[in-house]
């Protein structure tokens, strides 16, 4: 696409190589793609981050102790792509805007 209309300078505009509509919509191609990234255990916890879980919810929706759902959490959190916040007694996990970023805003 070529833009030339005023007041814009003549400027080309090209799709980035790999990058469709659909690229990120298949679910279980983004699982995929995010568990050779992240590890299957991180990839699931960061798909299921899209509502507030505690750190149980976490362990119990992914299959994993509640040690081990924390310290994956707490990676997940280093990168900056789950953020934690205390409600009381629990703590609560969420993805971040850059974990949304990752995952696709879709999913």
């Amino acid at each position: 696409m070529v833009l030339t209309e005023p007041p814009a300078q003549p400027t080309v505009f090209y799709p980035a190589q790999g990058v469709t509509e659909n690229w990120a919509t298949d679910a279980t191609a983004l699982a995929d793609a995010l568990g050779a990234l992240l590890g299957s255990a991180r990839a699931a916890i960061l798909l299921g981050a899209h509502d507030a879980r505690t750190t149980s919810q976490v362990a119990a929706d992914v299959g994993l102790a509640i040690s081990t759902a924390s310290h994956h959490l707490g990676v997940l959190r280093d990168a900056g792509l789950v953020a934690s916040r205390r409600d009381g007694a629990r703590v609560l996990h969420l993805r971040t805007p850059l974990g949304e970023a990752l995952v696709g805003a879709g999913v």
